[in-house]
């Protein structure tokens, strides 16, 4: 339902309706949440201040972890007495702090063990409990994001860069797409209340499916090499000769395959329609100066391109909307 607004003063200056109309119409305004607001996020900011100054205080993972667990016992104390939903948005913010915290302090006190999945799945069997419990959409995306690290990928960030790294694109198409399938499967099963949960959760899943399939257009894929591959580059190297290697060309035509079809399927101004679109558009500037090359010329060529897009997309929108 959307929401709509009105000028009730000038709507009864203009005629258009009576001032009982008017005085009948503002009985159903929803009251002004902007006070609520604001002490929710000062007690939220107040909350992570007294936070970062305990960990000055104590500069160890205990004190993050009794700080976590404070804030989660916070999160559940609100959820059951604020009946009202006056101070959601600090509970918000307190599982948000609680279940992050916890995580962290998973990896740091498993940080020596960065040869096992254990942690990592702990990570992102806290992250998910905590993104259910609380119904927390803010939750979601960092759990299905920390179970893509059980098949080595993540992010960097270094001065003015900042990476995406997928290494294994085949395993991370096969995982990911069928968690897609499962959440969108499982998402008309569920109550209101979870159905949105299961929508971020089948959207990220997308956007970790794309990513897989771009680094795989660009490198291959030699699957298995993130937990078999050996140490020390001569048997590395070995290794890599003989393993099952998928080419960099069966990622370019399946991704085109796979946003396409997605593109025709999907509904039309979607979720599912719209990045599709974008990164099919990533995908051609990808393969385009991969192939060519970025100079003068395949500038000013690409940029012609760009442009027709726009306009071709720009009277294809008019022709749907009429």
């Amino acid at each position: 339902m959307h929401t709509v607004r009105l000028d009730l003063e000038s709507l009864v200056q203009d005629g258009k309706i009576s001032p009982e109309e008017a005085i009948r119409l503002e009985g159903f305004a929803q009251p002004d949440q902007k006070g609520g607001l604001l002490i929710n996020l000062l007690l939220m900011f107040g909350a992570i201040s007294v936070a970062a100054g305990t960990i000055a205080l104590l500069p160890n993972a205990a004190t993050g972890l009794v700080l976590a667990l404070i804030a989660l016992g916070g999160a559940e104390t609100l959820r059951r007495i604020d009946v009202d939903a006056s101070l959601k948005v600090l509970g918000a913010g307190l599982s948000l702090m609680g279940a992050l915290g916890l995580a962290g302090w998973i990896g740091w006190e498993f940080r020596e063990s960065a040869e096992s999945l254990y942690p990592t799945l702990g990570i992102a069997g806290v992250l998910a409990t905590a993104a259910i419990w609380f119904r927390s959409p803010f939750l979601v995306a960092p759990a299905v994001l920390a179970l893509g690290a059980t098949l080595g990928s993540g992010t960097g960030y270094w001065h003015a860069s900042y990476g995406i790294f997928v290494e294994e694109p085949t395993l991370t198409i096969i995982l990911f797409g069928a968690m897609i399938a499962g959440f969108y499967a499982l998402r008309g099963k569920l109550s209101k209340a979870y159905q949105s949960l299961a929508t971020i959760a089948a959207r990220t899943s997308v956007l970790m499916v794309n990513f897989a399939f771009w680094v795989g257009s660009l490198w291959g894929d030699r699957i298995g090499e993130h937990w078999l591959a050996p140490e020390g580059w001569p048997a590395r190297s070995d290794w890599r000769e003989n393993a099952i290697f998928i080419a960099d060309e069966a990622f370019t035509i399946g991704w085109a395959a796979f946003l396409i079809a997605v593109i025709v399927k999907a509904k039309r101004g979607g979720f599912l329609s719209v990045i599709s679109t974008v990164f099919l558009a990533i995908h051609f500037y990808t393969q385009y100066f991969e192939i060519l090359g970025a100079n003068p010329g395949s500038l000013v060529v690409g940029g012609i391109i760009l442009v027709g897009l726009a306009v071709g997309g720009t009277r294809l929108f008019r022709a749907s909307r009429a």
